[in-house]
């Protein structure tokens, strides 16, 4: 079965944290099961805003293209000018943490594309955490039933820590 409808007939969902993380959000994947292989939304970004925190994918590549607006992307210790007809590739294992922020003077709008490999571990190297997602994209406030995400503080340890006293 197809999944067709028209964008401009789904309403904006809003989401955020604190002043930097404010997003507008479409999603174009459908909700069913067996879950898509692929993920599919439509961002909207004020300006000075992003969406995320900067991160990086252990299974999932993404690629962003840009609509309407202006911004930079910060992609490990580079930063990339972003403008409407750019479309970026930001693939899975690099250990590269990825960001895209609204550093124009107007609404930036961005189509974001991800495989949907589960299950997926996401790394996030400015508050020194770790994402374990199943059932459910990174960030995404929509789960499927069974969904479960683990947030934990990236602590390196020996593989054999704590199994001697067993």
């Amino acid at each position: 079965m197809i999944h067709k409808f028209n964008i401009h007939d789904l309403d904006w969902q809003e989401w955020g944290r604190g002043p930097r993380f404010q997003a507008s959000r479409k999603p174009l994947t459908p909700k069913t099961d067996p879950a898509p292989k692929i993920g599919a939304s439509l961002y909207r970004l004020a300006p000075g805003k992003r969406a995320f925190p900067r991160h990086y994918h252990a299974a999932n590549d993404e690629a962003v293209f840009i609509l309407k607006g202006t911004g930079t992307l910060l992609y490990g210790a580079a930063e990339y000018d972003v403008a409407p007809g750019d479309y970026v590739h930001l693939p899975a294992g690099t250990g590269e943490a990825h960001q895209l922020v609204n550093t124009g003077e107007a609404d930036l709008e961005y189509l974001c594309f991800s495989s949907m490999i589960e299950p997926e571990v996401t790394v996030y190297p400015d508050s020194d955490k770790v994402g374990i997602f199943t059932g459910r994209a990174p960030g995404s406030p929509v789960a499927r039933a069974g969904a479960t995400v683990e947030i934990l503080r990236h602590e390196t340890a020996d593989y054999w820590d704590g199994e001697e006293e067993r």
